[in-house]
């Protein structure tokens, strides 16, 4: 009987025996002793309460028993015009709509707290096991929110010609864009671009004319709704010099790309001048790197006529052309762009300068895509002033910040310098100089950052 009893008291002793295990939670971890069998009290027992969703893991480690607790993130979903909260452990923004069930189509588009985002980005913020942070670290904390933007149906009509479109894209600027509508100086739109997009709206789009009129001081472009050339003048505010006239006339109704140039007669009305502008024309040249241009400055110039004239009575009769000479001859502006470099690579050269890679949806874009006419000044410029070119790419500088240099898969290497309307969030803009086939369709890529 004796016996019995103390064998019931060591096996007793045995199962009250303490144990140590590490937990590992919130970015610390916790040594605790205890003789609890069940994770959940040893959990509990160390001060860590557990959430739907969260997932415990049993590890042996080298200095005893390891409890793991892996966090499930907070999630709030918006799509089809309800809100869900989920716990969640997907890696993906495609695992994570997969969990509940959201298919996207065609032109929709996921936002993640609010950016642009593709379907296979990490849900941020990114979710460190509890083992891998330092201690003193402050929990795992923040709701991220994701927004799935269904496409909505909205009509384009431009100069009285109607096509049907879809877009998700939150504003009538960028839905036009994603369109391939080029919205140019002058233009006039309703409702105005930076109005949000409904669906089932009418998009009425009108395109101004450009018209370069060439003056005694320089050219200038004009970009106009107006019907005739007088018209077009006068809501410019141009006015002609004394003894001057237009060629064509006032009275010409306006046609795109015309030229107006302003003949200045003497005051012997012998000399006729009539100006001429130049404009820019763009050459490869392979000693520049990716992003950058040289330019050989052009000017205007003038037609110099000379004519005998004939009065009768004080009055001119007659005149006969004596000469005609170019002083001085219009040179045109050349703009020197970067051969490209590394467009049939799936990868940069240098594997060594990767500092990390980023996934994009990337469009492109020339000169001629702001819609204004080869002779203005401001004709393929970017936002920082440089000209649109090989190399040249623009990004929305909260994520890609700009004089980022990159490589981009089928493209080639770039620098980040220029910004748009519509480069919003994981979206760049590719840019290929004037007279070049674009080889490129927008499309979802991983691109490499270089250090």
């Amino acid at each position: 009987m004796l016996s019995a009893i103390l064998a019931v008291s060591v096996f007793g002793y045995g199962l009250l025996q303490p144990r140590k295990v590490h937990v590992q939670a919130d970015g610390r971890e916790v040594v605790v002793e205890t003789n609890m069998s069940s994770n959940p009290a040893v959990l509990s027992g160390a001060g860590v309460d557990l959430r739907p969703g969260d997932r415990v893991t049993t590890l042996s480690g080298a200095n005893g028993e390891v409890l793991r607790v892996d966090r499930a993130r907070t999630v709030t979903l918006q799509v089809d015009g309800a809100m869900y909260a989920l716990r969640t452990h997907a890696v993906t923004i495609d695992q994570l709509l997969s969990e509940a069930d959201v298919a996207v189509n065609g032109r929709d588009s996921v936002l993640q707290n609010g950016v642009l985002v593709s379907m296979n980005a990490p849900v941020d913020p990114p979710h460190l096991f509890a083992s891998r942070a330092l201690e003193g670290d402050a929990p795992i904390v923040g709701d991220i929110a994701i927004e799935v933007r269904r496409a909505v149906p909205f009509t384009i009509v431009q100069n009285g010609r109607e096509v049907p479109s879809t877009s998700s894209r939150p504003t009538v600027a960028q839905a036009l864009r994603e369109a391939g509508v080029v919205v140019g100086p002058g233009d006039a739109v309703t409702p105005d671009v930076q109005s949000s997009l409904e669906a089932d709206a009418r998009i009425e789009l009108r395109h101004a004319r450009a018209v370069t009129v060439a003056l005694p001081n320089g050219h200038k472009v004009l970009y106009t709704l107006a019907l005739t050339v007088g018209e077009a003048l006068d809501n410019e505010g141009i006015v002609l010099p004394p003894g001057a006239f237009v060629d064509p006339s006032a009275s010409t109704s306006i046609t795109t790309g015309m030229s107006v140039r302003v003949v200045q007669l003497s005051a012997s009305s012998n000399t006729e001048i009539e100006y001429l502008e130049s404009t820019t024309v763009y050459k490869s040249d392979s000693s520049l790197p990716p992003g950058e241009i040289r330019t050989v400055k052009g000017h205007d110039g003038a037609r110099v006529r000379r004519y005998e004239v004939s009065f009768v009575n004080g009055e001119e009769a007659g005149r006969d052309l004596i000469d005609e000479r170019l002083d001085p001859v219009p040179v045109n502006t050349v703009v020197y762009y970067p051969t490209r470099t590394g467009a049939n690579e799936s990868q940069p050269a240098d594997a060594g300068r990767v500092s990390k890679t980023l996934r994009v949806y990337a469009t492109w874009y020339d000169p001629a895509s702001s819609g204004r006419a080869s002779s203005d000044e401001a004709y393929g410029r970017t936002a920082n002033g440089s000209i649109v070119t090989y190399g040249i790419v623009a990004v929305d500088p909260s994520v890609i910040p700009l004089g980022t240099k990159m490589f981009v898969p089928g493209y080639g290497y770039a620098i980040a310098a220029d910004t748009g309307g519509a480069v919003k969030g994981y979206i760049i803009d590719l840019g290929f100089p004037d007279g070049v086939e674009v080889d490129w369709q927008s499309k979802w890529v991983d691109i490499y950052i270089l250090s």
